[in-house]
């Protein structure tokens, strides 16, 4: 690295971090990418890309990666109900640029995504780790990096924290970190060898869950179960994958998973939104997960983070950067939000039972049927949460609890 003098500092090279980079390297900025691990390695994590965060892929002039990263276009949506398959929905019928779902190949989008920025010109650093800054006497933050050659320290007008939910620069921003209750919990396992359209992702409702299925080009598949705390318990251990398998198996329709063999292990984490109280301070701003994280089992995660560094991009070159940051802090909430809430009010619709249940979700289908629209939030998946109203009226048309008042 001959340079140390940076005009921005990414801390953490996944899919925001190395997004940004790229997009600040092509404008012609000196950009330097840090990232500690040394190699992406594939682990239960969002394998989904939704049709607006293709459509910011785009913005970003980035979306010819998407092919070449092993991910792979699922025009149709193939919804099941007691193993039956209902009618197969096509995102183009409904979204104006006609782009679909995406089954990501999560560490392979990240590494032709670090890979791209580098060909855009941006320096890349791993493994390395960039520890607390502290502000220079000429205006630059000064932020020491430890690299397999020892530690370094390199100058920078902006440091942008991309380094996930637990992210530490968080902490140099003097932010705290917030996480909602724990209501289900999402499990992931790689799947090789199911029986099913490959051309579709696939969500099969069963009682006290639901199932989603997300193929790659290489033509194994993220498979998700999200459910209740108990019932994840139930398949944790030596043998969880084989009891994750068996789930699944009974929520497809036969055959499906005949053939079917865990390639990997599965794994659960909590559905909750995680969350810091501020995302912006002095010449440090947080994006992607750092900047809130949103509930995994609304597979938001790769779109939520491409929708910041597009919106971060576009503010940093259009003027003063510390105003561009808070405008962006400000701005965030506009698309997060409306997530946040919307995985809130899903969320039971996923995993509760009993007749209380079984009400609720027959008042959000009648509600669908009388307006698909909602607010929007009706196709918040196609056209993205950006505007969307976080307000209890909202909330009640999209469940349908206003139909006695309509």
């Amino acid at each position: 690295m001959a340079s140390t003098v940076f005009d921005v500092v990414v801390v953490g090279g996944g899919v925001a971090g190395s997004s940004l980079g790229a997009a600040l390297a092509r404008a012609g900025l000196e950009v330097l990418v840090v990232e500690r691990e040394a190699r992406f390695r594939d682990r239960v994590r969002g394998d989904s890309l939704f049709p607006w965060g293709v459509v910011e892929m785009t913005r970003l002039g980035l979306a010819d990666i998407l092919p070449v990263s092993g991910a792979r276009p699922l025009p149709w949506w193939q919804v099941y109900e007691d193993r039956a398959s209902g009618e197969p929905y096509d995102w183009r019928r409904d979204v104006p640029s006609g782009d679909v779902v995406w089954g990501v190949n999560h560490p392979g989008l990240q590494e032709a995504l670090f890979t791209e920025a580098a060909v855009a010109g941006a320096v890349m650093r791993r493994p390395a780790k960039a520890l607390a800054l502290s502000p220079g006497d000429d205006g630059y933050l000064a932020v020491p990096i430890d690299t397999d050659e020892g530690r370094i320290t390199v100058r920078t007008r902006l440091v942008v924290g991309a380094d996930g939910r637990e992210s530490g620069v968080r902490r140099w921003i003097g932010a705290a970190s917030i996480a909602d209750p724990t209501h289900h919990l999402i499990g992931g396992c790689l799947v090789d060898g199911i029986d099913l359209d490959p051309d579709a992702a696939h969500m099969a409702w069963y009682r006290g869950g639901v199932s989603l299925i997300f193929r790659h080009a290489s033509g194994r598949a993220r498979v998700y179960l999200v459910c209740h705390p108990e019932s994840a318990e139930a398949m944790r251990g030596r043998h969880a994958a084989d009891a994750f398998m068996a789930t699944c198996a009974e929520v497809y329709p036969d055959g499906a998973f005949t053939r079917a063999c865990a390639v990997g292990p599965a794994a659960f984490f909590p559905g909750i939104d995680m969350y810091p109280d501020r995302i912006a301070g002095e010449r440090i701003v947080l994006i992607g997960d750092a900047a809130g994280a949103n509930d995994p089992s609304q597979g938001q995660g790769i779109s939520l983070a491409l929708r910041d560094a597009r919106e971060l991009r576009d503010l940093l070159l259009a003027g003063d950067w510390q105003t561009a940051i808070e405008e962006f802090s400000r701005r965030r909430a506009l698309w997060y939000e409306p997530l946040r809430a919307y995985a809130l009010w899903v969320g039971p619709l996923f995993t509760d039972v009993g007749p209380d249940a079984d009400a609720a979700r027959t008042r959000q289908r009648r509600a669908a049927e009388r307006d698909p629209w909602r607010n929007g939030y009706g196709a918040i998946n196609a056209l993205g949460p950006e505007g969307l109203p976080v307000t209890e009226a909202a909330r009640r048309r999209y469940l349908g609890e206003d139909l006695n008042e309509a």
